[in-house]
């Protein structure tokens, strides 16, 4: 017994190379790996042909945008369907609404909400209230919840207001309630011990939020951020709704391709993307792997 516990290190063999995948299993990840790539292949045609189209329309003379067989980048670029655009309308004033009313959304969407989300997340009472009325106020058309606000707006004459303070109220109905999920969500997951031991070194409540539970979940808010953006800047419904005169630009895409200008409406398309990507490239650093679910972890 004692022999066989004294046996060096060295004398013991070395082991040696796993066993090789089986030829099922090779067929497995190689069929795996066809999907998946056939899948990438349809994702990036599916998502590239139609901008690519777009641009081409855009760039291209109204006169030749018909042309057929389709290509996928213009034989001749021409800014004459931007000239028309800059003529017609004064492209500057919707362009800069439209920035204000996605932009203000945002910033009171998240305001209200991710106090909301909050208390949802850390009172147990509200818990169930609270989620369930906001995934409730997503299940209704916005086409229903538009008719009576528009009614609203004009009593209270906020109806096609020249900055837009309606669209305003009504793109909040669509942008609060995802701001409240992303911050339940998101508070469900940071760990309470952070707030209490802020608590007992002298934080109030307030201070305690601002300064230890939204940190916490900064990718969450870059998330909701981008989304509730997105939301209002590609709006319609109340757009076409609420501002009848003092236009965003969604409703005169739809005006200009509604009267056969194809030129003009892709036009406003390429305009729409400049700001989008924007605020996508400047919050992406925000977000990490954390960002639906908080940035804390215990």
């Amino acid at each position: 017994m004692t022999q066989t516990n004294s046996t060096s290190v060295a004398e013991r063999p070395e082991p040696g190379p796993g066993p090789s995948p089986s030829p099922a299993r090779l067929r497995r990840w190689s069929l795996f790996g066809l999907v998946s790539g056939i899948g990438l292949a349809m994702l990036l045609i599916v998502n590239l042909v139609p901008l690519s189209l777009v641009i081409r329309q855009a760039f291209t003379p109204e006169s030749a945008s018909a042309g057929w067989p389709l290509r996928l980048l213009p034989e001749q670029l021409s800014l004459e369907n931007l000239t028309t655009l800059w003529r017609a309308q004064s492209l500057t004033g919707h362009v800069l609404l439209s920035v204000w009313v996605a932009t203000a959304t945002t910033v009171l969407s998240l305001a209200i909400g991710f106090p909301a989300g909050w208390a949802a997340a850390r009172w147990r009472p509200l818990e169930t209230s609270m989620t369930r009325l906001s995934l409730g106020s997503r299940i209704l058309p916005p086409i229903a919840i538009a008719v009576p606000l528009t009614v609203l707006l004009n009593r209270v004459y906020l109806y096609d207001h020249p900055m837009g303070l309606g669209l305003i109220i009504a793109h909040m109905t669509i942008g609060l309630p995802f701001a409240v999920l992303f911050a339940y969500a998101a508070f469900r997951d940071l760990p309470e011990a952070l707030e209490e031991a802020a608590s007992v070194d002298g934080c109030g409540p307030l201070q305690t939020f601002l300064l230890v539970s939204l940190p916490g979940v900064k990718g969450s808010i870059a998330a909701a951020s981008i989304l509730i953006f997105l939301l209002s800047w590609d709006e319609l419904t109340y757009a076409l709704l609420i501002q009848v005169l003092h236009r965003t630009v969604p409703p005169l895409i739809y005006y200009y391709t509604q009267f056969g200008q194809l030129g003009s409406a892709s036009i406003l398309a390429v305009i729409m993307l400049i700001p989008a990507v924007l605020v996508i490239a400047t919050l992406q650093r925000l977000l990490t792997r954390a960002a639906l679910t908080g940035g804390v972890k215990e």
